[in-house]
């Protein structure tokens, strides 16, 4: 079925087991960890949003009556910071760019050359591009994703 490894250890009691055991203990707990915090910091958000106070930038902020000590530090302060960021409204951009014209669209849009590898197929059967030609073009790629199976 499998194929074993040529390093592979060929006794009763394979030293990775407990490395992989380990492993498989903390991913697990990582996991239920990072649901954890995500459902503590969504309660915590949503305590700040609703008795928070702003600053100038918007940011939202609750002053704890006392410091709340970690191993990083003292936590005095809950912040629930304001960031802003600039998307471009495509649909928008297009309308108000054809509307100016087509040289303007084109700048704004311009055309961006894409591979269509399902037509290099058929450049293939028509005999534009041969098989060493693809071969060239079409190369593999290998990569590994570590998981442990569950039977």
């Amino acid at each position: 079925m499998f194929e074993p490894l040529e390093d592979a250890v060929d006794t009763d009691f394979d030293p990775i087991i407990p490395t992989f055991r380990e492993w498989a203990i903390l991913k697990s707990q990582s996991v239920s960890l990072t649901m954890q915090l995500n459902r503590l910091r969504d309660r915590i958000s949503a305590a700040v949003e609703q008795r928070g106070y702003k600053d100038q930038k918007g940011s939202q902020y609750i002053d704890l009556p006392f410091p709340v000590p970690t191993e990083e530090g003292a936590y005095t302060r809950i912040k629930r910071e304001r960031r802003v960021s600039i998307v471009a409204d495509h649909e928008a951009a297009e309308r108000i760019t054809r509307a100016k014209g087509e040289a303007i669209f084109q700048r704004a849009f311009p055309p961006v050359p894409t591979l269509d590898c399902d037509e290099l197929y058929v450049l293939l059967q028509e005999g534009a591009l041969t098989e060493e030609e693809m071969d060239e073009i079409l190369v593999q790629k290998e990569s590994f994703a570590f998981k442990g199976l569950f039977s």
